[in-house]
């Protein structure tokens, strides 16, 4: 793949929710943080074999996402998605400490 087409692949429905703000229990949040975890626990569930709703599919998890894989490999990603933001979110709030003391 070039760069050109990089560039001009489409987002995922996950990187455009990112940015959608959503109201969980009186704190704000966004949509696709929200999905990522929910997904998260859908795909173990599905690996222990529960379905977890009817309408429930493993491809609408991947198409969100925009990831290719097997139960296991999709589970893995998405907690790495989470790892990840859940480090950077620590990595910027220790930032922000830092330049509030000096």
């Amino acid at each position: 793949m070039t760069v050109n087409e990089a560039s001009t692949q489409e987002q995922t429905r996950f990187e455009k929710d990112w940015f959608q703000p959503m109201n969980i229990n009186g704190m704000e949040s966004n949509k696709g943080y929200y999905n990522l975890i929910v997904s998260i626990r859908d795909v173990s569930l599905w690996i222990k074999g529960l379905k977890p709703h009817r309408n429930w599919y493993l491809t609408d998890v991947k198409k969100y996402f925009g990831i290719k894989g097997n139960a296991q490999t999709v589970l893995d990603i998405l907690n790495h998605h989470k790892e990840y933001i859940h480090d950077t979110m620590e990595a910027d709030l220790e930032n922000e400490e830092d330049s509030r003391n000096s």
